[in-house]
């Protein structure tokens, strides 16, 4: 299982940074803007989550496929959640991020598996705990200060977006975070040195 999320992560590493290029083109210098560099920052999330869920199986499939084809991803999805069960912080991120994508969404059982898996963690999901507790898809769920744990926990954990997230809230002094340069440059470095295009950008203006 770890092997197939490790595989699918360097897949979609392109893919994964062209997202983050589109949002964070240049360093812009106002509060007002940086406040929407932000959200579109968080807003870019899912479709983080949708590259790094595994990769597999996470779209509705079309009607009318073979029964045959079918069973196995039953199977799978029955592995899955065994696995998730058992206490496999990957399965466990894998499976909230299914529920991240079905069609209609379980926000509540995408929070409960990435939360498991975050407590043990897992810095993909606790980037994607902190997405869900912006409260964009479920305004319920709007927690800032949870949102900051996770967002910095997911950043300890080498998770490049989370990073330049919080390198854009270190930047800007925003979300309770205190305005410092140089802890924004140190994670722009970081992230920069995992190929996160937008960091290295964000690097380049504070030259």
């Amino acid at each position: 299982m770890r092997q197939t999320v490790q595989l699918c992560a360097v897949q979609s590493t392109a893919t994964y940074c062209r997202f983050g290029s589109l949002l964070h083109s240049e360093h812009i210098q106002t509060r007002t803007q940086s406040a929407m560099r932000l959200r579109y920052s968080l807003t870019a999330l899912p479709f983080t989550v949708l590259l790094l869920a595994g990769c597999a199986n996470t779209a509705n499939k079309p009607m009318g496929q073979a029964e045959s084809r079918e069973t196995p991803q039953i199977d799978a999805q029955s592995d899955l959640r065994q696995q998730a069960n058992r206490g496999d912080p990957d399965s466990q991120f894998q499976l909230g991020s299914r529920y991240f994508v079905s069609q209609p969404k379980d926000l509540k059982q995408a929070e409960h598996w990435w939360k498991q898996a975050a407590d043990k963690g897992h810095a993909g999901a606790a980037v994607s705990l902190a997405y869900l507790y912006t409260g964009r898809d479920m305004p319920e769920l709007r927690n800032p200060q949870q949102m900051l744990k996770y967002l910095n926990q997911s950043a300890a954990g080498g998770n490049p977006m989370a990073q330049h997230i919080l390198g854009n809230l270190y930047l800007s002094g925003e979300q309770g975070v205190p305005k410092d340069s140089r802890q924004a440059k140190r994670l722009f470095q970081s992230a920069c040195q995992q190929q996160y295009a937008t960091s290295c950008q964000a690097l380049q203006t504070l030259q």
